[in-house]
C-alpha cells in the first residue's frame, strides 16, 4: 500500500475499466474502416475472437474461472488488431491474438500478473517471425494539419487518424488512466527535439566564433519554433502508445514518481528509435524495452520508512563518500 487510510472507494472495475478503453478506440476504428474499407473489419474481427477464444479455451482447460466478459482479451486483440498491417493475410491476426493471451498474458499468471504488455509481445514476436507480412506498405508522416484528421499515409490502422485517439482524454479525466505517465511522455517527445534545435544553433555560434551574448540568446527563439524532427513524431501510434500501451497497469511503477520517470524514460527511448528509424516501430520496442526496467524504478522510488534515507539521500551519501576530504567544507557551530 501506497498511501495511508483511510481511502476513498469508487465505482470501478476491471470491467469498466477495460470496458472504457474499448469504446474510447471506437472512433479510431470507424475511420480506420472508412480507410481501409473491408480488409480492417476483417482484421479487427478476426484478432479479437482469436484471443476471447483462446482466454476461454486456456480457462477451460486448466478449471479456471472463466473471465471473458471482463473484456480484457477483447481489448487486447483489439489493440493488437490496430498495429497489424491490413494487407497481411489472415492467419497472421489468429496467431497474433492467440500469442498475445497465451505467451503474453497467461504464461506470467494471467491478468494483472504479466511483466510485458501482451500486446507488444505477441505484436514483437510476429515482427521478427514474419517481418514481410508485418511490414507496413508506408509510414506516416503528418507534415500538414490535415494529417492529423486523416492520415493518408497510414500503414497501420492505428495510424489513419492521431486526432481519433482523442477521446483517450476521457479516460485520463476518469482517472480510468493515471495522468502522470502520458504527460512526463508526451512533454518528452516534445522537449527532445525542441532542446537540440536550440542546442545545434549554439553549437554553430560557436564554430563560428560568435562572441555576441544576444546571438545566444535569439536561440531561445530557435526553441519555441517547431523542430523539423517534431512532426514526424506526431503519429497515431504514438498517441496511442501514450495513452493506451504505456498505461497499462501491471507493467508500470506504481509509485507517482516512478510513474513520472518512467513516462520520461518512454519518452526518451521512442524518439532514439524514432530518430535513427521509425517513430512508428520506434514506439512500440521503446515502450516494450522500458517496461523491462519498470519494477527497478518502482523498487527505487518507494517512499522511505520513517528514519531510513530515502533513494536521493542513497545517492548523495555515495557522491559525499567519494569526495576527497580535503574538498569537503565542515561547519563549525
Amino acid at each position: 500500500m501506497i498511501s495511508a487510510p483511510p481511502h476513498k472507494k469508487e465505482r470501478i472495475d476491471i470491467q469498466k475499466l477495460n470496458m472504457s478503453k474499448i469504446i474510447a478506440l471506437i472512433p479510431l476504428c470507424l475511420v480506420a474502416i472508412y480507410f481501409f474499407g473491408v480488409p480492417a473489419i476483417q482484421l479487427i474481427i478476426i484478432t479479437v475472437l482469436a484471443a476471447v477464444i483462446t482466454e476461454l479455451a486456456i480457462q477451460k482447460i486448466f478449471k479456471q474461472k472463466v473471465t471473458i466478459g471482463d473484456g480484457h482479451a477483447a481489448l487486447i486483440g483489439l489493440m493488437l488488431a490496430l498495429l497489424i498491417p491490413p494487407e497481411a493475410p489472415l492467419w497472421i491476426p489468429v496467431f497474433g491474438g492467440f500469442f498475445a493471451i497465451a505467451f503474453g498474458k497467461h504464461v506470467f499468471g494471467g491478468i494483472g500478473s504479466y511483466i510485458f504488455s501482451p500486446v507488444l509481445v505477441s505484436w514483437i514476436f510476429m515482427r521478427s517471425a514474419w517481418a514481410t507480412h508485418m511490414t507496413a506498405l508506408s509510414f506516416p508522416n503528418t507534415a500538414q494539419l490535415s494529417d492529423l484528421i486523416l492520415e493518408s499515409g497510414a500503414g497501420m490502422l492505428v495510424d489513419v487518424s492521431p486526432i481519433a485517439l482523442i477521446a483517450g482524454l476521457y479516460l485520463i479525466h476518469k482517472r480510468y488512466i493515471e495522468w502522470r505517465i502520458p504527460v512526463s511522455f508526451f512533454a518528452t517527445i516534445v522537449l527532445i527535439p525542441q532542446t537540440l534545435l536550440f542546442l545545434s544553433g549554439v553549437y554553430g555560434l560557436i564554430q563560428h566564433g560568435v562572441l555576441n551574448p544576444l546571438m545566444y540568446l535569439s536561440q531561445l527563439f530557435a526553441f519555441l519554433s517547431i523542430s523539423p524532427e517534431l512532426p514526424y513524431a506526431m503519429v497515431g501510434v504514438l498517441f496511442f502508445g501514450i495513452i493506451f500501451l504505456a498505461t497499462d497497469t501491471p507493467t508500470t511503477p506504481v509509485t507517482k514518481n516512478g510513474r513520472l520517470i518512467y513516462g520520461v524514460l518512454c519518452g526518451l527511448l521512442v524518439f532514439i528509435y524514432g530518430y535513427f528509424g521509425n517513430y512508428v516501430e520506434g514506439t512500440l520496442y521503446g515502450i516494450f524495452l522500458a517496461s523491462c526496467v519498470s519494477s527497478f524504478i518502482e523498487m527505487n522510488t518507494r517512499p522511505a520508512s520513517y528514519g531510513n534515507a530515502s533513494f536521493i539521500e542513497k545517492i548523495y551519501g555515495r557522491i559525499k563518500a567519494k569526495v576527497p576530504e580535503s574538498l569537503k567544507v565542515e561547519v563549525i557551530k
